[in-house]
């Protein structure tokens, strides 16, 4: 007679529990099962044993599966009952407020911005010492609390099905002279926005005390900004702020690094015209570029080198501005070296914004231009891999639409906060929506079947729908609507409005690998974290085009 092992029991126990939830949904009529199905004979042949309990020998693998499924719906539901995504978001500004609270409220009655009082705040020593010596605990709260709520809130989310969800990336967080909602949020219903802190690890971990104290005001300055509207009482957030999970677990930030890396071989073999079969063979070859002249012969395509696309001048003097910088000067002085990071910083970047955005069923927002060009460049890149594995082509896009204009694009973006709120509270969303036309929900909503894998067919769309969008601009601002004592005439910007598509029907490549078992190795797969392998079985079921948006105002229209 064989001893039950201990792992054994414990299954035992978990599989009983399935069993009872199940059976519980069952009667409450909470599960169907439609007729002719095998797990109706499963079902039907469980039986119990002379203690009451049921005889586990009689439920076979297609009751043990429902049960479980069943069950993590249960657990899901239930654990979204101990907080509210509205009492989560108080919770969190309510310690921000706590903290920095006096800090804004001098930066509103001195109309200043997060920049100008961080700049005010760490001239001295004594201020700076003041600010950073408690900045440890600071970040260990800030840690603790998503560690104990963070999974609610991305449950929440995820769970926010039928509405339009932009997730912020690209950036620590949005530009602290604009708020992110009054450009985009008639355009979506929920903005996600990632914790400023958690983002900066590095900074705090790195840089000098100075920075680290202007930076720790600077977010928190800028992060109030948003607490009316995150917190506003309105049946969809129009704001929400979520910790990124790479920021709570290494695993998945390995992965996302992992995933960079690839991509960085990629942008690394354009920008050098030449091919790198691994990391290292990249890095051994950057570090071969120890000087500026040595790094500049070897590009072979200009247009795959960007750092900033406000930066001005040759490559010569923008390798040499960014060797100079606070970001790079600390950690790399070889100019071969710095663009091989760059590439990977910034495709690691772009793969968790990616995969965030398809883990909350949500489209990318952007409003730097240069996050927004890597991006556009890893959406390319990833349609590359898919075109050569289907032999399509033309499997993506990048549409400035404000081409479509005789001018600049016009689009209602300088919404006042409290008429973004007064908006829900009325029910005027869905009107304004209406006269806009649905030309933003067709593009996020895309779908590579409806696309016939055609660039041409992508473009019409998009060019149809914002033309139809400007044409409703002009009928929008005839109604003279007010929210907030505001006339919705006086929102109106012009400005870049651009849109990315890549037709892979997975977000990121190498989900769409993971999907289809197509790794090289039994040890690879192991090392991928089960959460990245639950969303890769999602994404394939979804088959979902990525799209990404970009929103960037220039100036206010009159």
């Amino acid at each position: 007679m064989f001893e039950t092992s201990k792992e054994e029991i414990e299954y035992e126990k978990r599989l009983r529990r399935r069993l009872k939830i199940l059976q519980e949904k069952l009667k409450e009529g909470n599960v169907k099962i439609a007729e002719g199905l095998d797990v109706e004979k499963s079902l039907l042949a469980v039986r119990s044993g002379p203690d009451g309990e049921i005889d586990l020998n009689t439920v076979d693998g297609l009751v043990r599966s429902m049960a479980l499924a069943v069950t993590a719906m249960h657990d899901r539901e239930e654990l979204k009952k101990e907080a509210s995504l509205n009492e989560i978001q108080n919770m969190y500004f309510q310690f921000i407020e706590q903290n920095f609270g006096h800090f804004y409220k001098i930066m509103r009655d001195q109309d200043l911005t997060p920049h100008d009082i961080g700049n005010a705040l760490t001239q001295n020593e004594r201020a700076i010492d003041e600010i950073t010596d408690k900045l440890e605990e600071f970040l260990d709260t800030i840690n603790q609390f998503w560690e104990g709520v963070g999974e609610i809130a991305h449950i929440h989310l995820e769970d926010m099905n039928g509405n339009i969800k932009g997730i912020f990336g690209g950036d620590l967080f949005p530009s602290h002279n604009e708020n992110i909602a009054s450009k985009c949020g008639i355009y979506t219903d929920t903005i996600v926005l990632p914790d400023p802190f958690l983002r900066s690890k590095h900074i705090f971990a790195t840089y000098p005390k100075k920075r680290q104290a202007f930076y720790l005001v600077k977010h928190a300055m800028n992060i109030l900004q948003y607490k009316t509207l995150a917190c506003a009482n309105v049946d969809i957030p129009i704001i929400a702020i979520l910790p990124d999970l790479g920021a709570l677990q290494e695993d998945e930030r390995e992965f996302f690094f992992s995933l960079g890396k690839d991509d960085s071989l990629i942008h690394a073999g354009k920008l050098f015209n030449r091919n790198f079969e691994s990391f290292d063979e990249l890095m051994g070859f950057a570090q071969k570029l120890d000087t500026i002249e040595k790094a500049v012969a070897e590009i072979g395509d200009k247009s795959r080198f960007l750092f900033d696309t406000e930066w001005t001048g040759d490559i010569s003097s923008q390798l040499n501005q960014a060797l100079q910088s606070e970001h790079y000067k600390p950690f790399v002085d070889s100019p071969g070296v710095l663009l091989a990071s760059q590439a990977l910083g910034r495709m690691t970047v772009s793969n968790e914004l990616l995969i965030k955005s398809r883990r909350l069923n949500g489209t990318p927002i952007i409003d730097a231009p240069t996050s927004w060009k890597y991006l556009a460049w890893k959406m390319e890149y990833d349609s590359e891999r898919a075109e050569s594995q289907t032999g399509d082509h033309d499997l993506h896009i990048v549409k400035g639409l404000q081409d479509l204009a005789m001018n600049e694009m016009e689009w209602l973006g300088n919404i006042p906060p409290e008429a973004l709120i007064d908006i829900r509270k009325q029910g005027a969303m869905d009107d304004i929506r209406e006269m806009l036309g649905n030309g933003i929900n067709n593009i996020v909503n895309s779908n590579p079947t409806d696309f016939y894998k055609s660039k041409a067919h992508i473009l019409k769309n998009i060019d149809n729908a914002f033309l139809q969008h400007k044409k409703n601009i002009d009928e929008l601002k005839s109604k003279q609507w007010k929210f907030a004592g505001k006339d919705i005439g006086s929102w109106m910007v012009t400005g870049s409005l651009g849109v990315a598509a890549a037709v892979t029907g997975m977000p990121v490549w190498g989900l769409a690998a993971i999907a289809a078992d197509q790794l090289l190795d039994a040890p690879k797969l192991k090392d991928i974290p089960q959460s990245i392998r639950d969303l890769a079985d999602e994404s394939n079921k979804v088959k979902k085009s990525p799209v990404g948006m970009l929103f960037r105002v220039r100036n206010k229209s009159t």
